[in-house]
């Protein structure tokens, strides 16, 4: 018997929920050889098998946990003396690669046990209940659930004794919690001390991990964030660019503006000037 649920979100989030199901395999059953375009996680709840990944051969049974990133040339099958019975939820998303990281997972390592506290199993029927219901549910609900299984293989992860403090979900803990007080906090005159102080991280260790992750500078990162948001304030907004320039944490007129036309390619006159006259000569304007 084999169920499976497919899922489209109206919304586009960090993690999206593609699909997800469960099965008892016959004692034949075998999947070919094929690849995926999102990531699958897999969980047998009971028999054994093997897993087959980019030419190596991993053995799976009861309370593990496999997972199959995109693109990767995959197969796997039952054993006919004990046939598997598993589980999956399959995701995409730009954090996704993140996310998995966290879970545990790795390239070298797709297949790892989940700890005999924890179980998906009921998780991932729920969820797909919810899904095969019409007009019942909604993306809340699935966010809610496919994190609450999320939630369990990390938990799960923190136990088995492999989880290390200065990990990748350590680290990246750390830059979501410095891009958050960014982001809430642009319009005082912050600075990359500030920043550096709420982490509570040495300011070249934190400078090196904050790169690593994100491919700019913590200055950078700040500054872009506040050209994005004075660009609607000019947009939707009368104020001068000198209050405009305060509004968005910076006190320096002429270096915002500079800054400003470095990243936008035109002065914040020129760009307010611009938009509304795009704005005036649009058929919706005109109309």
């Amino acid at each position: 018997m084999k169920i499976e649920e497919y899922y489209a979100s109206k919304t586009k989030r960090d993690v999206n929920l593609r699909y997800c199901g469960y099965e008892e395999c016959a004692p034949d059953f075998r999947m070919p050889p094929h690849t995926r375009s999102e990531y699958l996680i897999h969980y047998i709840t009971q028999g054994q098998g093997s897993y087959i990944c980019e030419g190596h051969t991993y053995p799976i049974r009861q309370g593990e946990l496999f997972i199959i990133y995109p693109s990767q040339l995959v197969s796997y099958h039952t054993s006919p003396e004990d046939p598997l019975h598993f589980c999956w939820l399959a995701f995409i998303g730009e954090n996704a690669d993140t996310l998995t990281d966290q879970l545990g997972f790795s390239h070298s390592s797709p297949v790892r046990k989940l700890h005999p506290q924890y179980s998906i199993d009921e998780n991932i029927r729920t969820l797909a209940e919810h899904l095969s219901s019409v007009g019942f549910c909604n993306d809340f609900t699935i966010q809610s659930l496919m994190y609450s299984i999320f939630s369990n293989i990390a938990q799960s992860y923190s136990l088995s004794g492999n989880y290390q403090k200065e990990s990748q979900t350590i680290l990246f803990e750390h830059i979501g919690k410095a891009k958050s007080y960014i982001k809430c906090n642009y319009i005082y005159p912050i600075t990359v001390q500030d920043i550096v102080d709420h982490v509570g991280l040495e300011r070249s260790y934190f400078s090196k991990i904050f790169h690593k992750f994100t491919g700019t500078t913590a200055q950078n990162y700040l500054l872009n964030v506040r050209i994005q948001r004075s660009k609607l304030l000019l947009e939707r907004t009368d104020y001068t660019v000198r209050e405009i320039c305060s509004y968005v944490g910076m006190k320096d007129e002429y270096y915002f503006s500079r800054a400003f036309k470095r990243s936008v390619g035109l002065s914040p006159t020129q760009y307010r000037q611009n938009v509304r006259q795009d704005t005036a000569s649009s058929p919706a304007a005109s109309t």
